[in-house]
């Protein structure tokens, strides 16, 4: 029979396993967007601020700066053209 102790004890290494799990997929996840945005690879979408562009993927747009995204009526869905926004700023912001 486990003790009230032991299983206290096994309790909390559980949720310290759990924690550093948890902290280890998020920094995996992250990591994973950002070489998505860096490497602009199978990108769906093209950003147009005043100069240059950058090439995006939807579903990360989506989750990172769904504003982007929002009431946007273009002839071409996968050109969004952001007059009020600098390359640099939006490269900040997205990355």
């Amino acid at each position: 029979m486990i003790t009230t102790e032991a299983s206290r004890e096994f309790q909390a290494k559980e949720r310290k396993y759990k924690e550093q799990l948890k902290r280890c997929l998020s920094s995996a996840l992250s990591a994973d967007l950002n070489r998505l945005l860096h490497e602009e690879l199978e990108t769906d979408v093209c950003l147009c601020p005043v100069s240059g562009s950058v090439r995006a993927h939807r579903p990360v747009l989506l989750a990172r700066a769904p504003l982007l995204l929002m009431g946007q009526l273009h002839k071409d869905p996968t050109t969004i053209h952001l007059p009020n926004y600098e390359l640099s700023a939006l490269k900040d912001f997205l990355w």
